[in-house]
């Protein structure tokens, strides 16, 4: 027994001398790179055959929730707005509450979670389809001081209208809680939204709470975030960023490289208005596209870039991270576009100001 003690060792050595000594462990080669990436429609077809958990339990969840409709209603009633959170997509029974609303009031529903929402947009439909109005020129604080001053006034034709905001915390609305506040104080406005962030509460400070007047209530349901995760980029193997990821690369950089982005962007939606090509450019559609020396000259007319060879590693910084992309034509001349329609365009550079 003392012998082998002498020629093991202390234990701590013996652990050292075996781990080095053994054989290398084969670890697996494979990694999530090489899996095939999935379209949207099939990962929404592979999710939609997934067998329901605990059926019985979420459609007694859902029997409680309607239940108490009627107390949400009364709520309104009284000039409280409503806020739900918990666990789940709250959307559908949120929809399911406003769907009874409808009787006694026009609801308009804006959709926080999609990633290139443009609430100006949303307001400006508001002013025309509920409200009445012809003019819908001004910012997003002038458009809801223009919904909230229609439905305080006497002479309104509308007495009422509720607005439906899921994830009034996602990533368009939260610059915007202002204007989104000055709706919610008009006795004649009803908001009903969703929060889904665990630090949501932080976007409003004790004024804008004040405003918005929201009773809180648990709103748990369990249910996939199925509609709210759609429009994410999650396609690695995808020749494009999405809205969200190029509002992500533009965080990272600096000023100047913000302002070489915006100079392109705002080219593109120039050329889509004067052109009157749709929003929502059509599969096949000609995309429209800046010549790289016009690019590098409006950028130097600016200032942004004091020589060519600056400008061009600002454009291969765009092009890794797959926010600008570029072609050659027949002739060699260079044409480069963010590969995103206008409206999204609209809304990063919304995002930016």
């Amino acid at each position: 027994m003392d012998d082998f003690s002498r020629a093991s060792g202390p234990a701590y050595e013996r652990y050292f001398q075996d781990l080095h000594t053994s054989k290398k462990s084969k670890t697996s080669d494979n990694t999530l790179s090489k899996l095939p990436p999935l379209t949207q429609s099939e990962c929404r077809a592979i999710l939609s055959n997934v067998p329901m958990k605990h059926k019985e339990e979420l459609e007694l969840l859902e029997t409680l929730h309607r239940q108490q409709f009627r107390q949400w209603c009364f709520e309104l009633a009284c000039g409280f707005n409503l806020v739900f959170y918990g666990y789940g997509s709250k959307r559908r029974m949120i929809n399911s509450f406003a769907t009874e609303m409808a009787a006694d009031a026009p609801v308009a529903i804006v959709n926080g979670y999609f990633p290139a929402l443009n609430l100006k947009q949303t307001l400006e439909k508001i002013i025309s389809e509920i409200v009445g109005f012809g003019d819908t020129s001004g910012s997003v604080s002038d458009l809801a001081s223009l919904i909230c001053g229609y439905f305080e006034s006497s002479s309104r034709e509308v007495d009422k209208m509720c607005l439906v905001v899921h994830n009034i915390d996602g990533p368009c609305l939260r610059k915007h809680q202002g204007a989104l506040a000055v709706l919610a104080e008009c006795k004649n406005i009803h908001i009903v939204a969703s929060i889904d962030h665990i630090e949501a509460p932080l976007i409003w400070d004790s004024s804008t709470l004040t405003k918005f007047n929201w009773t809180w209530h648990d709103l748990t349901t369990f249910e996939p975030y199925t509609v709210e995760t759609s429009y994410e980029n999650f396609a690695s193997g995808t020749a494009e960023i999405g809205p969200r990821g190029v509002l992500h690369v533009l965080a990272s950089l600096t000023e100047n490289a913000k302002s070489v982005f915006r100079i392109l962007a705002e080219h593109q939606i120039a050329e889509s208005v004067m052109e009157g090509e749709p929003a929502a450019q059509k599969p096949g559609a000609r995309q429209v596209e800046m010549a790289y020396g016009s690019y590098f000259a409006a950028c130097r007319d600016q200032f942004l870039v004091s020589s060519e060879m600056t400008f061009r590693s600002q454009l291969t910084e765009f092009r890794d991270h797959k926010v600008i992309q570029s072609r050659h034509a027949a002739d060699g001349t260079e044409f480069v576009h963010i590969p995103l329609d206008t409206d999204t365009l609209g809304t990063i550079l919304e995002s930016m100001d």
